[in-house]
C-alpha cells in the first residue's frame, strides 16, 4: 500500500510501474510490517482516488460496450479524447482532471493517456 492525503491506496507489484507513482515519489509499503516494498508498483485499478471530493457517490462504471468509447478531459482549456491506461506519452489522472464518459457520463478515475493531437471526437477539426 502507499498513502496519499491520509488514504491508504492499495498496490499492485508492476515491471515497469507508473509515472504517477513515480513522478509522486510515492513509496509503497507491506500492510503489515510496513517494510518498503523495492520493486516497481502501480496503483490498484478502480481504487478511488485519495480526496474528499472524490469519494462522494457519483457513478463511476461506464455503461457502455466497450467501455470508455469517449473518454474526455479537458487539458489547458481544451477538450480531449482520452483512453484507459498508462501506456502513451501523455498520463494524466482521470480523478483529478474530473476526465468522463461523453456518452453515458460516468467519471473515470484511473490513469488516462491522453493524446494531444487527437481531434476525433471533435465535429469540426478545427473546432477547439
Amino acid at each position: 500500500m502507499t498513502e496519499m492525503n491520509g488514504y491508504a491506496i492499495p498496490c499492485l507489484p508492476d515491471e515497469h510501474g507508473s509515472p504517477f507513482t513515480s513522478l509522486g515519489g510515492l513509496a509503497a509499503r507491506c500492510g503489515e510490517c510496513g517494510a518498503i516494498y523495492p520493486g516497481s508498483f502501480i496503483i490498484e485499478p478502480d481504487t478511488p482516488p485519495p480526496f474528499e471530493w472524490a469519494r462522494e457517490p457519483k457513478v463511476t462504471l461506464c455503461s457502455c460496450e466497450p467501455r470508455w468509447p469517449q473518454l474526455m478531459v479537458m487539458l489547458d482549456g481544451q477538450w480531449y479524447l482520452g483512453y484507459p491506461g498508462s501506456g502513451g506519452q501523455l498520463v494524466v489522472d482521470g480523478a483529478t482532471e474530473e476526465a468522463f464518459c461523453r456518452i453515458c457520463g460516468a467519471y473515470f478515475l484511473g490513469e488516462m493517456v491522453v493524446d494531444l493531437d487527437d481531434r476525433s471526437h471533435l465535429v469540426d477539426s478545427d473546432e477547439t
